[in-house]
């Protein structure tokens, strides 16, 4: 007992010492302030624009305006490819160094492509950020594309295919971009497998040399000051682009492509011309596609509570999906929807999303819909804005603009200047484009897209 008693008392002498002992609390720091959106012009002729949002961590993108629409009929896939081969040897840096450096510094590079642009994100601590850019340089600036290691590459690229083929989702965009879409825009972000062994050394370096250029190139940082990114940008040497080239406009089709399978799930998309990018017509665009609903329930389990569910949900008696999208490139846009249901539906399901589209065209939204609608975008921005890969988004979409896209209240205010009269005009020149179609799975309930159309 006496012993427990001495414990005791000796843990309350301790208690009291580190009671005594305990500092006082810190004053608050002061917050950090704010700091615009600063863009300028290199020496070298690279586009610089930075955040400097005190972030413990600095991010810089080397955004190269060349994707899969640049790709001509013998390069299918060289996009790719550039992606699979970004941490291949480079001038001054192996394979493994490569690996090895960024590894030291505790590094990472994301290397991301669309159809318009590639994107290589390195992501540091900001006292590594200068080592880290110099690697970045060596991979955008001086790749090697040895032989022997874009062959042993090919492994990967074949593995990409595998997952994109076990993914519909993936494929039904290709599939649907084929299907609207001409030229450039119809290639897909995945090579073609008959094309894989074509793939060469020498075909990566003939895209690189007409896509890869100075004009082409900008860097975007955010956690790092405007003058460090500046200086270290001298490491960026890109030949000058040809003078002439530009990239051919993209012509709008409206035609169907269909992949049947023996899969019961059966993916539809189907879309209509939209608004490009740098249209007037970009923000009703992403304003109509959230008036129909833009993803899964609002309520998570609960079933899909959108516009464009509610309306459809009915004729299907297995469930089934659906929502709204909207993309806008540089000179075009798609605006459509993607439905996921039974093949013993799909054909009834589809037929009701053409229905509600044709009905929306004829008496517009009213105003409580249109309210809806500006409330979730809303939303949507203010989450974009929150995320660092959506405030480096913003700055690439439009550096000039950058302050103001990322200027959350300006951005409301533009949603609240949009009238319902607009929205309901631009839903009413959807509605008159030639529809596109894809479709991936068992299509023996599917009408064609002239069918469809037509009721």
């Amino acid at each position: 007992m006496s012993s427990v008693r001495g414990t005791s008392n000796l843990l309350k002498r301790c208690a009291s010492s580190a009671a005594q002992a305990a500092p006082k609390a810190a004053a608050p720091r002061t917050a950090l302030p704010s700091e615009p959106v600063v863009v300028s012009k290199s020496s070298n002729g690279l586009r610089i624009a930075t955040l400097e949002n005190h972030s413990p961590v600095a991010r810089v993108a080397a955004v190269v305006k060349t994707g899969a629409r640049d790709e001509t009929s013998s390069q299918l896939g060289a996009s790719h490819a550039m992606r699979v081969c970004s941490s291949l040897a480079t001038r001054n840096y192996s394979l493994f160094g490569v690996s090895r450096n960024l590894n030291q510094i505790g590094a990472e590079l994301t290397v991301t492509s669309n159809r318009e642009e590639t994107v290589y994100l390195l992501e540091s601590t900001r006292n590594n950020l200068s080592r880290g850019v110099d690697i970045l340089a060596e991979i955008v600036s001086r790749p090697e594309f040895y032989r022997w290691e874009v062959d042993d590459a090919k492994a990967r690229l074949n593995f990409d295919l595998d997952v994109y083929d076990q993914k519909p989702e993936l494929k039904i965009v290709d599939l649907l971009h084929r299907a609207a879409f001409r030229n450039g825009l119809s290639r897909s972000l995945y090579a073609p497998r008959y094309n894989v062994g074509g793939l060469s050394d020498e075909l990566l370096r003939d895209f690189r040399a007409k896509n890869y250029t100075a004009g082409n190139l900008s860097l975007v940082g955010t956690g790092v000051r405007h003058e460090d990114l500046v200086h270290l940008s001298d490491l960026f040497r890109l030949p000058e682009g040809s003078a002439g080239s530009s990239r051919a406009q993209a012509k709008y089709l409206g035609s169907e492509v269909r992949e049947d399978n023996l899969s019961q799930l059966v993916h539809v998309a189907v879309a209509f011309e939209g608004a490009s990018a740098s249209g007037k017509d970009a923000l009703l665009s992403s304003l109509v596609s959230h008036a129909f609903g833009t993803g899964g329930p609002k309520v998570k389990y609960s079933s899909g509570g959108s516009k464009i569910e509610k309306s459809v949900a009915a004729l299907a008696s297995n469930p089934m999906a659906v929502s709204s999208f909207n993309a806008n490139y540089s000179d075009a846009g798609l605006f459509g929807f993607h439905v996921v249901a039974d093949k013993s539906d799909v054909g009834k399901v589809v037929k009701g999303v053409f229905r509600e589209l044709q009905a929306a065209g004829k008496t517009g939204f009213n105003e409580q819909e249109v309210a809806r609608a500006k409330n979730s975008y809303k939303l949507a921005l203010a989450l974009s804005l929150d995320s660092s890969q959506g405030v480096i988004e913003a700055i690439v979409r439009n550096p000039d603009n950058a302050n103001n896209l990322l200027n959350a209240s300006e951005l409301f205010k533009a949603v609240d200047a949009v009238s319902a009269t607009e929205i309901n005009n631009f839903v009413k020149k959807v509605g008159q484009s030639k529809p596109s179609l894809a479709a991936i799975g068992d299509l023996s309930e599917l009408p064609n897209v002239d069918e469809l159309a037509a009721q």
